[in-house]
């Protein structure tokens, strides 16, 4: 992430391919479930898929967040880090409440949860417009101050 980042490619711009990549194995994972069938080799190739579009989200996300919380950079990642736990402590169990004898339903809630972060990507992110992104960055070089100076 870094090594994209550092060549000039955005945050944002990973952040969308990550949200996008996460969906497509998500989605993929539901329409096998439902139209072929469980599969081994199927499940943990989008699972795969999804966790490769995860790799690419979590590190962006924390990124963003830590140029958005500069003035309090303590607080930031402890906000972060709090949501963070707090989402997978909430999908967790819901994943067996709903099944264990299946995969379809920890497919669905990725997908739910993908669907939900491409929403807030589109709604409050607007990587088309930058935001989160320092000014140095915005033209491909990384911020050499985490002042923003």
């Amino acid at each position: 992430m870094s090594r994209l980042a550092g060549r000039g490619v955005r945050l944002n711009t990973l952040l969308t391919v990550g949200v996008g990549l996460s969906s497509l194995g998500a989605l993929a994972q539901v329409l096998l479930v439902v139209v072929v069938g469980e599969s081994l080799a199927g499940t943990w190739i989008t699972l795969f898929v999804t966790v490769s579009g995860i790799g690419l989200v979590f590190p962006g996300v924390m990124s963003i967040g830590q140029a958005l919380g500069r003035v309090a950079p303590g607080a930031a990642s402890a906000l972060l880090g709090g949501l963070q736990f707090l989402c997978g402590a909430l999908a967790s169990p819901l994943v067996g409440l709903f099944g264990e004898g299946s995969s379809l339903p920890m497919a669905l809630i990725m997908l739910i949860a993908v669907a939900a972060a491409g929403l807030a990507l589109i709604g409050l992110a607007r990587p088309w417009q930058g935001h989160g992104e320092s000014d140095d960055s915005k033209q491909g070089a990384r911020p050499n101050d985490p002042q923003g100076g």
